[in-house]
């Protein structure tokens, strides 16, 4: 059972992992992986300090995005995204975060997320509603999506596609808890999402399920994001209240994609 002792506990020590970070802004020991995306010596600390505690918490299995995952999925697993916006922050922007989520019976139970650089903590468990820095959030807005209203998207073929079948503007941040914590916050009224793991996201969808949020794949299914493959890439996404979107339309996004 998840509690508000527990709970407490992580942002604990996701606060202590985001300072970690911000302690190699100057020695970031930036490099390239395999996939062309950027590592730094943050990255491995902050994973490196976390794991130990976070199975001390809560004994089970570990998936990072940096010493990856191994054993047996269906026991208790903790997400960690060490610094999720490498990019942003290997090059000195603010719009990053760390990022750690709890998969437990099948279902996302526990999450935290910290903007060391905006200094907003992010926290929620399952039933036990959603904070950040320590006061709550209100549900998310369920009107529907308006052309001032402004929309999160993760690359630019989503951007296209979205925008020619909904109205919003369109804002690209760099980073799934960037764009998550802004729709958490009111700053954005919803998200699309591709290419990402679970890892980058756990915490991030706990926080926006206890705020009413619901997520979709770009052919119009309501989507449960703790099925999630382990390890692999989650669907195209989008997330929002319910009401925000005209999802009838949802089907016209697919074909207004490259390649689709």
């Amino acid at each position: 059972m998840i509690d508000e002792q527990k709970r407490a506990q992580l942002v604990e020590w996701v606060y202590e992992a985001g300072r970690l970070a911000l302690s190699f802004r100057t020695a970031l020991g930036v490099q390239s992986k395999a996939d062309g995306s950027l590592v730094t010596a943050a990255d491995r600390a902050v994973e490196a300090y976390l794991r130990p505690l976070l199975l001390e918490l809560q004994p089970g299995v570990v998936w990072g995005e940096e010493q990856g995952f191994a054993g047996d999925e269906d026991e208790p697993l903790w997400l960690i995204d060490p610094i999720d916006g490498t990019s942003n922050f290997a090059f000195g922007q603010p719009l990053w975060g760390v990022s750690v989520g709890l998969r437990k019976g099948g279902k996302l139970v526990l999450g935290a997320v910290y903007l060391p650089e905006l200094d907003e903590m992010y926290a929620a468990h399952l039933g036990g509603g959603a904070t950040c820095n320590g006061g709550p959030l209100p549900m998310l807005d369920t009107s529907p999506t308006q052309p001032s209203d402004l929309i999160g998207y993760g690359d630019v073929d989503t951007y296209h596609a979205f925008r020619k079948v909904y109205p919003g503007k369109m804002r690209h941040n760099g980073a799934f808890v960037i764009e998550a914590m802004f729709m958490a916050s009111g700053r954005l009224r919803a998200m699309t999402s591709s290419r990402a793991c679970l890892y980058d996201a756990a915490g991030s969808f706990v926080i926006l399920t206890e705020l009413g949020a619901k997520y979709w794949t770009l052919d119009g299914q309501e989507f449960d994001p703790a099925t999630s493959p382990v390890p692999g890439l989650m669907p195209p996404l989008i997330a929002s209240a319910p009401g925000v979107f005209d999802l009838s339309r949802l089907g016209k996004i697919l074909p207004n994609l490259s390649g689709a």
